[in-house]
Formats: C-alpha cells, structure tokens, sequence
C-alpha cells in the first residue's frame, strides 16, 4: 500500500519540490544580487559570471522594461490588454 501511494503521487511531489526550491534559490540570489556579497555557498567562478550577466546591456534592458510594465498607470497585467475574464464572455454570449 504504502509502495503504491508513493509510486503514484511521486511525480507530483517532485514537480513541487522543483518549484519551491526554484522559487526559494531565485530568492536568495536576489539578495545576494541587492546586498552585493557573495553567499558562502556561491563559488567565487560562479559569482562572477552572475556579476557579469547581472551587468549585461541584455539583461539591465530587461529589468528596465519590467520595471516600466510594474510601474504602468494602466492597472492590471500590461501583457494581457484586450483579453477579457470568462465572465465577461458569459455576458456577452447572453
């Protein structure tokens, strides 16, 4: 039974794991990124390679531009405009 239970529920209890731990990994590089220290467990190699695709044109471009599309006076998701809720089909189907 138990053998069973974890053979049928893995995949979905790895899928989360993989996106706790993503999300909490992205975290604490934030950060580090803010604060401008190295964490201990970061190797000095892989510091710098983070620094230098931090500092990119690429990658400054598109903090810039998100920034912009949080800060946007139109309210809501920016990437959305013209969508409309499920709610709104139903009112105009009716």
């Amino acid at each position: 039974m138990k053998v069973q239970w974890r053979l049928e529920h893995e995949p979905q209890i790895k899928k989360n794991f993989h996106a706790k731990a993503s999300h909490r990994l992205s975290q604490m590089l934030r950060d580090a990124r803010i604060v401008g220290e190295r964490p201990y467990w970061v190797s000095e190699d892989v510091w710098n390679n983070l620094l230098a695709h931090w500092n990119s044109p690429l990658y400054l471009n598109k903090c810039a531009t998100t920034q912009k599309n949080r800060a946007s006076i139109k309210g809501g998701t920016v990437h959305t405009i013209g969508s409309i809720a499920t709610h709104e089909h139903v009112i105009r189907m009716v």
